[in-house]
């Protein structure tokens, strides 16, 4: 798909200027002959981007593409996805709850460009390969590898703008690891959820904005968004979720109907529970969900038609139980 792993700079010691998605996924294999001792690789080139202009028509591609190949081949033992860095946690939680296969679907990027001196894209594709290749990754789920750990597609997050261990999963840890011994997983145990494992996908996607809490925050933003029809919104609140009452006394105040909404935190760990007076105005907790992946969470509910009701009973079953799951 592109990012920072297929980059080029202008020089080797050009880790920063560089220009994202520049070298095709044929050329970082060409440089990996050593993949040859765990499959045969087909590559295919589905998008060359940086990660943050991804589209919803590239996640619509990914979607039938991997739904396609397991489907006709029982001989595919796994998917390898090179990713930016940047958006790549949004994507591995939008396949987790997509793709209903229990071979690996792996997400793998780089910190710095394929150019740079050291460049860490290399041995993360070899990883990923490894993971997606093992038997004790099936069950697993969608799993992101980065510098040499292997995380869950629920719990991964970028932490860090730099340094090649910028990937963590907050509350939890990774998932486990891999290096020159193997790979290193628990084994599964039972079936994982995949609520919208039969979705297709349209065209055109419902608009879901994230809101930020912060102090006094600015009304026009909020009526702008209510204004303008979103189907709708996660409130990135302060603290376990919390809303203002300058942002409460807008949604209680607003004459029209409410869109569908989620509370997340800015906090960037720990879970946002129900709440009494939240729930009241429809604000549903997100569980341990960032807020990026509660608004993936909610596009896919708007596109399967959920209602509020059956939001919150999804968000029971399978996100408020706090476990770092694949």
């Amino acid at each position: 798909m592109g990012g920072t792993i297929a980059g080029r700079g202008a020089d080797s010691t050009s880790l920063n200027d560089y220009t994202a998605g520049a070298l095709a996924a044929s050329e970082l294999l060409q440089k990996l002959p050593q993949l040859q001792r765990f499959a045969l690789i087909q590559v295919e080139q589905l998008a060359n981007v940086d990660s943050a202009d991804l589209q919803f028509q590239h996640w619509i591609d990914l979607v039938k593409r991997i739904r396609r190949g397991f489907a006709e081949s029982s001989e595919l033992a796994g998917v390898v996805i090179t990713h930016g860095t940047n958006t790549m946690e949004e994507s591995a939680w939008l396949l987790e709850l997509l793709i209903d296969d229990p071979r690996p679907v792996v997400l793998v990027g780089a910190m710095r460009p394929a150019t740079a001196l050291s460049a860490d894209g290399p041995l993360n594709l070899f990883q990923a390969v490894q993971v997606a290749t093992s038997t004790q990754a099936i069950g697993h789920g969608v799993l992101v590898v980065m510098d040499g750990q292997i995380h869950g597609a629920r719990a991964v997050t970028k932490v860090a703008t730099q340094g090649v261990g910028a990937f963590e999963s907050p509350g939890s840890g990774p998932l486990g690891w891999v290096d020159d011994l193997g790979v290193h997983l628990p084994l599964k145990s039972g079936p994982r959820s995949v609520p919208f494992a039969t979705l297709e996908l349209p065209v055109d996607w419902p608009q879901v904005a994230i809101l930020y809490g912060c102090v006094d925050p600015p009304l026009a933003m909020i009526s702008a968004l209510l204004q303008a029809g979103v189907k709708g919104l996660v409130w990135t609140g302060t603290g376990a979720g919390q809303l203002s009452l300058v942002e409460r006394d807008a949604l209680m105040q607003w004459p029209g109907q409410l869109p569908l909404m989620l509370r997340a935190s800015r906090c960037g760990s720990g879970p946002v529970h129900p709440c009494d007076r939240n729930d009241q105005l429809g604000l549903l907790p997100a569980g341990s969900l960032s807020p990026q992946k509660a608004r993936i969470l909610l596009l896919l509910a708007l596109i399967a038609g959920l209602d509020r009701t059956e939001l919150s009973a999804l968000l029971a079953t399978m996100l408020m139980t706090g476990k770092n799951e694949g």
